[in-house]
């Protein structure tokens, strides 16, 4: 499979590991961005954008990235941040007064952030048209009664965080801009690529590649007893909050163009890899028009106190995820770095950005074939430890 792109010869390794996914790991379609230093060292992309191997991934095809699209709304709150605009230990209801309702007075945006609200799942079931109406979905979110006392516990909010993210940014935002127009007008005009999250009517869709998504008979193998158990009990608290709207069941959904046309900040997200990196790359450089700057980056990179009660998702029922201002931080069990400052995140089936700032790295992936592992999937552990090994090398000769 030819690999098209730029590749810095002392990174060729890191592409050498993109290649052999193609090779070795059934990979169909997918993009690779590294940025070390501030400077770009790889931007590639290669196989098909299509199942049938028909149309080629090109340089501007972008992929459905599902939860990595939680990272790009946490960076458009998190640049908000770094214009003064809020802190993350105010309370919710200081900006949305309806929040309040329901005993949210006091929940921070800190602890919606950390997936710690209680608000994992929405009671009402949803369905396009009530995501489609932004006043409607605003008002059943700012009902909704915790599921857990705040703070206590993380449960995974798998698919809510992007609207209360959303309308949240909505409050704070002088020109009271939602996610998809905040993207639009803040975000693409300052990165290269493109990410989206509700498509206008006129996109071009034959620029997204397609998504093989995973076989539901062999996933659930893939995955922890627990989690297995409780995702197919319709009254548990997963069910509730992984199945509505219940057209998520299906990844194949995110396919259909009335699906992408939704904002849909969880999960609905399009981009490829030079996008997300440029944009990591943009927050974090000095001399770029994003930059966060010192304040906002020293509270992105402090590592957060576990729940009162411990790790274990209430949600995803296993030791999994962390997450501070939005965005996932390495644990044992997801050590998608050795350095405990770094930040990012992943979607279903393996995209992801991160952000090392001991290392000065960015790394981004997409693909369109799904992998059934909830994290640390075969096809991106293998880049990233190319990429580590390679920026190791680099630093012991230099010395």
């Amino acid at each position: 499979m030819e690999i098209r792109g730029y590749i810095d010869p002392n990174y060729s390794l890191i592409a050498d590991a993109f290649s052999d996914n193609f090779k070795h790991q059934g990979e169909i379609g997918a993009s690779l961005c590294v940025y070390h230093h501030h400077k770009l060292v790889i931007d590639v992309w290669s196989g098909f954008k299509d199942l049938g191997g028909k149309a080629i991934w090109e340089e501007n095809t972008v992929v459905p990235i599902f939860s990595t699209t939680k990272i790009v709304a946490a960076s458009c709150l998190a640049i908000c941040h770094s214009r003064g605009l809020f802190n993350y230990d105010d309370k919710v209801s200081d900006y949305w007064d309806d929040f309040a309702i329901n005993g949210k007075t006091d929940i921070t945006i800190a602890q919606l952030l950390q997936h710690r609200a209680g608000l994992s799942a929405i009671d009402e079931k949803l369905d396009i048209e009530t995501i489609k109406d932004r006043d409607l979905l605003e008002k059943i979110i700012a009902v909704q009664k915790p599921h857990w006392n705040p703070g206590d516990f993380q449960g995974y909010h798998t698919w809510t965080i992007g609207w209360y993210i959303s309308v949240l940014l909505s409050k704070v935002d002088p020109k009271k801009r939602r996610l998809k127009e905040f993207i639009e007008e803040e975000l693409l005009p300052n990165i290269t690529g493109e990410i989206r999250t509700g498509i206008d009517n006129d996109f071009d869709i034959s620029r997204i590649a397609i998504l093989k998504p995973f076989s539901k008979a062999k996933g659930p193998f893939s995955m922890p007893f627990k989690f297995v158990k409780e995702f197919f009990n319709p009254w548990s608290l997963t069910f509730k909050s992984m199945l509505n709207p219940s057209f998520v069941s299906n990844h194949s959904n995110f396919n259909k163009k009335e699906i992408l046309q939704l904002e849909f900040g969880s999960g609905g997200g399009i981009g490829n890899a030079k996008s997300l990196a440029s944009l990591f790359e943009g927050l974090t450089n000095p001399n770029h028009q994003l930059f966060l700057g010192k304040k906002t980056l020293d509270y992105l990179t402090q590592y957060p106190e576990l729940p009162k009660n411990g790790l274990e998702d209430i949600v995803l029922k296993q030791d999994s995820f962390l997450f501070h201002a939005g965005f996932m931080r390495p644990t044992e069990k997801h050590d998608f770095s050795d350095n405990r400052k770094a930040f990012g995140g992943f979607g279903a089936g393996g995209s992801f950005t991160i952000s090392d700032p001991e290392n000065n790295l960015t790394i981004a992936y997409t693909m369109n074939k799904m992998s059934q592992q909830m994290m640390n999937m075969k096809r991106e552990v293998q880049i990233r430890r190319a990429t580590y090994k390679t920026i190791a090398d680099i630093a012991e000769n230099s010395v």
